[in-house]
């Protein structure tokens, strides 16, 4: 859908549940709570959640009027300052994890940021829900006050907070199943136009990884009779094998930036509303860690299939510190 009839959808949506959400709290949220106990939820998941929705919703009444302001100082969008932009997103990704650990006990345990080289970074990172994705803005813009753009899914879109400042701030939209000689083309476009020293993060999943998703995965893998990926989907255990296109051409157009694989555990099973109902609030932290790995590590950008068996590689270690941390007790 084209921006203007999406927003005249996603903004009036948007405000008007905040209000109307807030007014039949007082009914809801004990027959939720009800809900709950009955079915043997005792830290009471399903009320729980609607708080938080509450409260996200809250943050876009905060962030647009704040949006509106920079467009107007910024000449009507026409001078738009991208630090400004960038340091609220990292306000809008911090403040939302706050209030996570607040309402559902989702706490990031993060190393020290001041450990990320400095200059532009690729960051290739884990995909288990819609959450994590605010882990790098948080890290890069909230934390160390760096810019960030973000190859995204479309879908997204309908986030007006990311809406708007995925736009401002240079981000993708990636279309699914779209052309992907089109998408590639964009990305390397969005790396070109990057502010100075900016990360570019990307998500080579493509989708969260589930028990679903790995199952559809594979039996797509299948029927291309890629045997060498079918085999990669069923040593890994907990990711999706990379798909390597938009991660290749940020590496080509980047060819000195360092390379960062971010992973994270504690997200698992919370992709889907049933499991955000079995798995919150939270029983253990998100323990979040990264590797980074200098460009003289890394095939050269001629070497698309040696480029391509590198990431594998780090996907397979990084799936394997994943189960190593989920074997650990709680």
């Amino acid at each position: 859908m084209a921006r203007l009839p999406r927003r005249l959808v996603s903004f009036p949506v948007a405000f008007g549940l905040l209000p109307f959400g807030v007014l039949i709290t007082p009914l809801l949220a004990p027959l939720l709570a009800l809900t709950d106990l009955v079915t043997g939820r005792r830290r009471l998941p399903s009320a729980r959640l609607w708080i938080f929705f509450l409260v996200f919703l809250a943050h876009e009444w905060v962030a647009q009027p704040k949006a509106l302001a920079y467009w107007l100082t910024g000449g009507f969008g026409r001078r738009l300052d991208h630090q400004k932009h960038s340091r609220l997103q990292g306000w809008w990704a911090g403040s939302l994890f706050e209030w996570a650990g607040r309402i559902l006990n989702v706490h990031l345990e993060l190393p020290d940021h001041s450990s990320l080289p400095d200059g532009p970074l690729i960051i290739l990172s884990r995909h288990a829900s819609m959450a994590d994705a605010l882990i790098p803005a948080y890290l890069l813009a909230g934390k160390a006050d760096r810019p960030i753009h973000y190859v995204l899914k479309k879908e997204l879109h309908w986030v007006p907070a990311i809406d708007v400042f995925g736009h401002r701030l240079r981000n993708h939209f990636v279309t699914r199943g779209g052309n992907t000689e089109s998408e590639v083309a964009d990305i390397r476009a969005l790396a070109d136009t990057a502010e100075p020293g900016a990360a570019m993060a990307i998500f080579p999943e493509g989708t969260y990884a589930t028990d679903i998703t790995r199952a559809k995965v594979r039996a797509s893998l299948e029927r291309r009779g890629d045997a060498e990926l079918v085999a990669l989907a069923d040593e890994l255990q907990q990711l999706l094998p990379p798909k390597p296109a938009g991660a290749l051409a940020l590496m080509s157009e980047m060819p000195d930036a360092p390379i960062v694989i971010l992973g994270h555990v504690g997200m698992e099973g919370v992709a889907e509303l049933d499991g955000l109902r079995t798995h919150l609030p939270a029983s253990r932290p998100v323990t979040v860690e990264w590797w980074v790995h200098e460009r003289s590590t890394v095939p050269p950008p001629d070497d698309e299939a040696g480029q391509t068996r590198w990431l594998q590689a780090r996907w397979r270690e990084l799936d394997h510190w994943v189960q190593q941390q989920l074997d650990q007790p709680s």
